[in-house]
């Protein structure tokens, strides 16, 4: 700092109260008198006390915490109120093989519950292996692509390979049904 940057500052205290006319008349001569006594480095200023800043910094953290659990309990009660209960009966209408290796799907989807629209579902055909081995279940193949609004029915219309096993054989009993 300078003799101008001092002065300056002098005016500062003197504007904010801190000095008096008398004081500040005194101090201006004598830097005038003796520029070299001009401070060099910038006042620094005061510092907050550390215990102020870490009640201020608790106090910012304790409304950001309270802020962030009012959001999550929202957004629960939001969900449940949206999802809750909801689900698509499905009553299948026909099954039809169209040759030995393929069947078709033809089935009714009725949102029940809750208040959200559900979408996609998917049939697969769960045939037992052979010789008493484990069921062999086909791909999933969508029955429904557009979300069904609650209370709201749609059909959708499916042609299932058969992995294993002879499709003319397949009953409603060998199909399964994944909604979301």
């Amino acid at each position: 700092m300078g003799v101008a940057d001092e002065l300056a500052r002098l005016v500062a205290h003197r504007d904010a109260g801190e000095l008096t006319d008398e004081e500040f008349q005194a101090a201006k001569a004598d830097l005038l008198a003796h520029p070299e006594r001009a401070r060099v480095e910038p006042e620094a200023e005061a510092a907050e006390p550390v215990s102020a800043r870490r009640r201020r910094n608790r106090r910012r953290a304790l409304v950001v915490a309270v802020l962030i659990v009012l959001a999550l309990v929202g957004w629960v009660v939001v969900s449940e109120a949206m999802i809750a209960g909801a689900r698509l009966e499905v009553r299948v209408t026909s099954v039809t093989p169209v040759n030995a290796d393929v069947v078709e799907v033809d089935a009714t989807f009725t949102n029940v519950g809750g208040r959200a629209s559900l979408g996609l579902c998917q049939v697969t055909v769960s045939l037992p292996g052979s010789s008493g081995s484990s069921p062999v279940e086909t791909p999933p193949e969508p029955l429904t692509t557009a979300p069904v609004p609650p209370g709201g029915t749609a059909s959708g219309k499916a042609e299932v390979v058969v992995v294993a096993g002879d499709a003319r054989r397949v009953t409603t009993r060998d199909l399964s049904f994944t909604c979301q």
